[in-house]
């Protein structure tokens, strides 16, 4: 019997848009996600701080999201063989050439070779919703500046982005699983 490829669902957009609370929704539905990588290196690791060193903070989130996809490609047994992200190695790579790095293609063969699925979910900015934490310090309009520059990412790089609406976590779920039948 042959195993069907699983397919790598990114759902990414504004920060504090409700990305984890859906990935932690559909996770509840039985759905296998993958975490956001940068959410995790903040509480493993004080020492690699965003503000401090940018650039050694984005080239450890890239490692860590090309790990994680490499062990979405690899699971078993995933419902649907879907298997959702919170964000993805895309917006490392995005933030890394932001930063003017000498070496700030480095990374760009990544951009083709390790493809996700065809269509982004993206979360709006939804000031409503909107909370700063302890691993969101900034501001709503620092996220909304921050929306902007990751939603013109997407297309560049051939996907297609799908916004998902501001409704409830149970519905925007819902929203998604019917997208994704329907292709």
């Amino acid at each position: 019997m042959q195993h069907n490829p699983n397919k790598l669902i990114v759902i990414s957009g504004c920060s504090g848009g409700g990305k984890s609370t859906l990935i932690n929704e559909l996770s509840k539905l039985g759905y296998s996600v993958i975490n956001e990588a940068a959410t995790e290196i903040l509480y493993e690791n004080n020492q690699i701080n965003p503000c401090n060193d940018p650039h050694a903070f984005c080239q450890l989130l890239i490692e860590r999201s090309i790990d994680n996809f490499h062990r979405a490609k690899a699971m078993r047994n995933a419902l649907d063989n879907i298997i959702f992200f919170d964000r993805s190695h895309l917006e490392g790579i995005r933030y890394y050439k932001q930063l003017n790095a000498i070496d700030s293609t480095k990374y760009n063969l990544f951009l083709d070779d390790l493809r996700y699925f065809d269509v982004v979910y993206i979360a709006p900015p939804w000031e409503e919703i909107y909370c700063q934490n302890e691993t969101r310090k900034h501001s709503f309009n620092k996220s909304v500046d921050d929306y902007n520059k990751v939603i013109s990412f997407y297309p560049e790089c051939g996907y297609q982005t799908i916004e998902l609406p501001k409704i409830t976590v149970k519905d925007r779920a819902q929203f998604i699983l019917s997208s994704i039948r329907k292709m």
